[in-house]
């Protein structure tokens, strides 16, 4: 069984439901790694062009079936920070150009990134469907960390290059944070397991909005491509660093080749989630939503 929380609400709260955690130990090559974010990510979540087709061609019936998309979209974006690394801002002159333990982006994707394509900015706001205030939240926390991307999500590597790896050539390129402010706010775990929606539906996706919201520690909005030959040594980079002991050890086996003693089992299948309708608004709260339904995001 699941290990579970009960939050300060007197809620049962299930922290592997949005703090997605993968059992390094039992992995040794990059291929079985590969099955398991297939089946946990990669099959959950609609790509790119099929959230915009949705989008366009009026697909989506309710805000919610708009928002519970966008976040499984992110999440297989996020899929390998979550589960492998930290993104800690650094300025230059404190990194250590030696270190192992610590790897930037890659840069060839993000290149291609640059080079244009269609953003984010289709996805808009689906008027006269919005339930109550907190789809204005979600959906302001979502589509911020989605349309401040900036790289190609389809084919990023799991191991990232190291400092001496992308350094190799000054070309390559490396998201620079342009307003490093380091009070920046973020979410407790407290806050998190914490959170409280009236529509149970709702909550869930309000955590994957603060688990995502989290993912970048900055402005996103003053983040951009600079090439490594370019940097100075007061400017702030984005740096990641394994999450814990178990991820740091399954980059050295599959770099170094060597297989541990354990062997990862096939993943189960992945099947598709039953979906309950979703629950509306109280009585109690009909007319705050209706109120709130026409008023901007905040």
């Amino acid at each position: 069984m699941k290990p579970f929380i009960v939050n300060r609400h007197g809620s049962l709260v299930l922290p592997s439901n949005f703090f997605p955690e993968i059992d390094f130990s039992r992995l040794n090559t990059l291929e079985q790694f590969a099955a398991v974010v297939k089946r946990d990510f990669e099959l959950k979540a609609p790509a790119g062009p099929d959230l915009m087709q949705r989008v366009e061609s009026r697909t989506y019936q309710s805000r919610y079936d708009l928002l519970r998309d966008l976040g499984l979209h992110l999440f297989w974006m996020n899929r390998y920070a979550i589960t492998m690394y930290e993104k800690r801002p650094v300025a230059w002159r404190h990194v250590r150009r030696s270190a192992t333990t610590c790897s930037f982006p890659s840069s060839s994707l993000a290149r291609r990134r640059a080079q244009g394509g269609r953003g984010a900015g289709g996805v808009q706001p689906l008027a006269g469907q919005v339930e109550c205030r907190s789809e204005y939240r979600i959906f302001a926390r979502l589509f911020d960390v989605y349309s401040n991307r900036r790289h190609h999500a389809a084919e990023l590597p799991a191991i990232k290059p190291t400092v001496a790896e992308i350094m190799q050539d000054p070309s390559n390129l490396t998201f620079h944070i342009g307003l490093y402010d380091p009070d920046f706010s973020t979410f407790s775990f407290e806050e998190i397991v914490d959170c409280h929606e009236e529509v149970p539906e709702l909550e869930a996706l309000m955590r994957w909005a603060m688990v995502l919201y989290n993912q970048y520690p900055w402005h996103r909005q003053h983040t951009r491509l600079i090439e490594v030959g370019k940097i100075c040594d007061d400017d702030v980079i984005a740096v990641f660093y394994p999450r814990n002991r178990e991820v740091l050890q399954f980059i050295r086996r599959v770099k170094s080749g060597h297989r541990g003693g354990s062997h990862a089992p096939s993943p189960a299948p992945q099947a598709k989630p039953r979906r309950a309708p979703l629950r509306r608004c109280t009585s109690a709260g009909n007319a705050a939503c209706n109120r709130d339904s026409k008023r901007s995001p905040p």
